[in-house]
């Protein structure tokens, strides 16, 4: 596939959320260890504020680009996307609040993996600027009904 990837129904599929939760809305690049993805903030997304997006949509939107690098990864292998949660959120610096009507772009870089649990780095940008960092640590939620 060739990036952008813009097709939500596509999308869709690689993450666990569900509407009205959904804060991606374009892939922008994909490896082994990195992921970009961004989403189109609006004002009926809802965890905008008026004219604004809130501290806990850049938290969401950045869990969710490393929920898509999981999620890709699953679909690169031909296997579903796995469900999963945040472990541990560190280092979170919000220093400043997008706009509703701009794009915000997240990078989440691997720093460790192992055994289902993923350490990235993950910072947000607008433009250029860069607007939030943190370290999050996500762990696969294991089916018990296949751990056998």
């Amino acid at each position: 596939m060739q990036f952008p990837i813009e097709d939500i129904s596509f999308l869709k599929e690689l993450i666990p959320q569900r509407e009205p939760f959904i804060m991606v809305d374009r892939l922008l690049y994909f490896d082994d260890k990195e992921i970009a993805a961004g989403l189109l903030v609006t004002d009926d997304n809802i965890l905008s504020t008026t004219n604004n997006f809130s501290e806990s949509g850049i938290v969401e939107h950045m869990a969710q680009t490393i929920a898509l690098h999981t999620g890709y990864s699953f679909f690169l292998k031909g296997k579903p996307a796995p469900m999963g949660y945040i472990g541990a959120i560190k280092n979170l610096e919000i220093y400043e609040l997008p706009e509703t009507g701009t794009v915000v772009q997240s990078k989440a870089t691997i720093l460790q993996e192992f055994m289902g649990v993923t350490l990235m780095d993950v910072v947000t940008k607008v433009g250029e600027k860069v607007i939030a960092v943190a370290k999050m640590k996500t762990v696969i939620a294991s089916d018990k009904s296949t751990d056998n």
